[in-house]
């Protein structure tokens, strides 16, 4: 399914065909944008923002993946820039453990960056990569109104390695995906 060339405003108060999809679907949904074949991908990039209650779908999926093409992953999360060598080693472990529940025999590299801005953390790293897994993160809105993750926006306008966005069906949510893409696809 093509990505929908309803933008701007109108996408925001209307939706758009991700939205519609997301909205009423009852499984996992997959937003990508492939700069490449899937087969040809070698690196994979997975930030995670909220160590605390870490969303790991996106690192499972990016391991299915990776074992497929005999790839690489590495999982990234972006702290304060004033944050502490041992509050970064903490992290790291941290980290460490969460992501070794999905992938115990082939554990992904895990890499901690201090910087100012997450989006600008997240492009840079991305250069070195061939796709980035991020999750499609809502707001709690009531329909209709705007609910849009401005980092997930930021990087999907800007990254130009290949995308997937994973969405979680969730009742009683919207999301509002406003980004001129072209060749985006959903699979459900």
């Amino acid at each position: 399914m093509g990505w929908g060339k309803r933008t701007g405003l109108r996408a925001k108060l209307f939706g758009n065909v991700i939205d519609s999809v997301l909205w009423s679907s009852h499984c996992p949904v997959a937003v990508t944008r492939l700069v490449e074949s899937p087969n040809k991908i070698q690196r994979i990039l997975v930030p995670l923002e909220n160590l605390m209650s870490p969303t790991l779908q996106p690192v499972h999926f990016a391991q299915i993946l990776a074992e497929a093409n005999q790839a690489q992953v590495t999982v990234l999360n972006v702290c304060e820039r004033r944050t502490s060598s041992s509050k970064i080693a903490a992290r790291r472990s941290q980290l460490a453990l969460v992501v070794a529940k999905v992938a115990p025999s082939n554990p992904p590299d895990i890499q901690i960056i201090a910087h100012e801005n997450v989006a600008q953390a997240i492009l840079q790293a991305a250069r070195l990569y061939d796709l980035v897994v991020l999750p499609f993160n809502r707001s709690k809105t009531i329909p209709g109104d705007v609910a849009i993750s401005d980092v997930t926006t930021q990087l999907a306008r800007q990254l130009s390695c290949s995308i997937v966005m994973l969405g979680e069906p969730q009742r009683g949510q919207t999301a509002t995906l406003t980004i001129g893409v072209a060749s985006t696809t959903a699979i459900v």
